[in-house]
């Protein structure tokens, strides 16, 4: 009877020792990564790069598109000769291909830069994310603008902001 009460014991304390230690950290932390793409130095420098690519390819479909309508105005004129009514509708197809291949480049390009700066900002987080789970004892950081709901203390955006501010660029 000794043993079983020795036992029962030990295993109650050997559970509140256990829930203590678990309850002293957080087994896993959040982080939001969109507050650390839009507010972190590196996320608002990704973010001037994205609009002035989109400015620029803006500005150069908008002129495209100028270059169409004005063909299409001059076709839109009935007193042209059939030879020239010809030339202006082969120019008007001719320039919709080309804004429409324009416009897919520009798509092309917006989106591979986005990928390169995410990849650029996630690679510099990395090891800060490492770091703060490693010290803290977690397991896993979650991205906390895709949960429901997380622990208050649970969320270290400000400490990686923190961080990744502080790291020479």
């Amino acid at each position: 009877m000794k043993k079983v009460s020795l036992f029962a014991a030990s295993a109650i304390v050997i559970a509140l020792a256990a829930a203590q230690v678990r309850s002293a950290a957080p087994t896993v932390v959040v982080v939001s990564m969109q507050r650390i793409f839009m507010q972190s130095n590196s996320g608002k420098r990704a973010n001037q790069q994205l609009e002035a690519l989109r400015q620029e390819r803006g500005r150069d479909l908008q002129a495209k598109q100028k270059e169409l309508e004005e063909v299409v105005r001059q076709l839109a004129k009935n007193t042209l000769p059939q030879a020239e009514r010809e030339r202006l509708s082969q120019d008007e197809s001719r320039r919709r291909a080309e804004l429409q291949q324009l416009t897919a480049q520009a798509t092309t390009d917006f989106q591979a830069m986005q990928v390169r700066l995410n990849t650029e900002i996630r690679t510099q987080l990395a090891p800060i994310l490492s770091d703060i789970a490693k010290r803290s004892g977690v397991d896993v950081v979650l991205n906390s603008d895709t949960i429901a709901w997380a622990a208050p203390g649970t969320d270290t955006t400000n400490e990686v902001m923190q961080r990744m501010n502080a790291a020479p660029q």
